[in-house]
């Protein structure tokens, strides 16, 4: 099975995919409440701390897997993340064409390229120490949110985006990437250094929403700030139950985190499976058809996620 797991950040990665099923499955569908759905653009809803998840638990590898391919060899470091991150926007980028041919008319930019595009811009700052890397996240965050406060056309540019803050978002989404390097650097450090750190953090996002309004369409600096956050404690409380209480050997939640990428691609595959003939019959699933079918889905991907398991299967870019 190779080195030994991190067992807190599988069981991070598999509840942010869990959730992202049972979101991404039930928000367009009649009678699921609006708490389920994202937020329209002012606002904050549990569906919208999934890509933020999901960049944090990438965030919480990235440099030290950079790091060791780049003792071995330094072009090489840099092609494979080039291409990896060129190979998750093309999935994207393929995803969202047949989304918005299908079930999700509309739709323009998704989660794949959003974190794509923060890999690609966090790429050139990743072996910068700690501090450097956190002054520049501040940096693009706090650039970011002036020109979105005081520039129309630069906010117009952002809101005509329609999901994630379109291809100019990268910058906040990069920004948010980095600072999840820098949260995880304190990780490492010890527990009691990241929980200040997640301290400090919470209360620097309590400060933002008072000044900047939250929306993930926006890609706003509260937003950012308070999804960092929230990945933080989750992530905190997850290792402080992972050394304490939950059993030392890996389960099903930690199997769905074992490969977040592969279940992303398969779960949306099979959304548009379970979605697709509704949309084509011209209405909308009904929630006593909606629920089982995300049941349904749930239980499938947990089925291939113990088998892979089993099997010792790692799937990555």
């Amino acid at each position: 099975m190779g080195t030994q797991r991190n067992l807190a950040l599988d069981r991070f990665r598999g509840l942010t995919m869990i959730l992202m099923v049972i979101v991404n499955d039930l928000r367009l569908n009649v009678g699921i409440p609006s708490w389920l759905d994202h937020a329209p653009d002012i606002g904050y809803t549990i569906a919208d701390v999934v890509l933020p998840f999901f960049v944090f638990f990438i965030a919480a590898t990235y440099r030290q897997s950079f790091l060791r391919r780049y003792e071995l060899n330094k072009r090489d470091a840099y092609m494979h993340f080039i291409t990896r991150y060129l190979a998750i926007l093309g999935v994207g980028t393929f995803h969202m064409t047949i989304q918005s041919l299908t079930y999700q008319p509309g739709t323009d930019w998704g989660a794949l390229p959003a974190i794509a595009v923060a890999g690609l811009l966090a790429l050139p700052m990743i072996r910068c120490s700690t501090v450097t890397r956190g002054v520049i996240a501040a940096g693009l965050l706090a650039a970011f949110q002036l020109a979105s406060s005081f520039s129309a056309g630069f906010a117009r540019l952002i809101v005509g985006s329609c999901e994630n803050g379109g291809l100019v978002g990268g910058i906040m989404w990069a920004g948010m990437m980095l600072l999840g390097t820098v949260m995880i650097d304190l990780y490492h450090k010890g527990l009691g250094q990241f929980a200040i750190g997640t301290a400090v953090l919470a209360v620097l996002a309590a400060a933002s929403l008072a000044v900047v309004d939250i929306s993930k369409h926006r890609v706003s600096l509260s937003f950012v700030l308070v999804s960092v956050t929230l990945a933080c404690v989750v992530f905190l409380g997850l290792t402080l139950l992972s050394n304490k209480l939950l059993p030392q050997t890996p389960g099903l939640v930690c199997w769905w985190g074992e490969n977040p990428l592969f279940f992303y691609v398969l779960h949306m595959l099979l959304i548009g499976v379970t979605q697709g003939p509704f949309f084509f019959l011209g209405f909308d699933r009904p929630l006593a058809i909606a629920l089982p079918s995300t049941c349904l889905l749930l239980t499938v991907n947990s089925l291939i996620a113990w088998r892979m398991h089993k099997k010792g299967v790692r799937i990555s870019l």
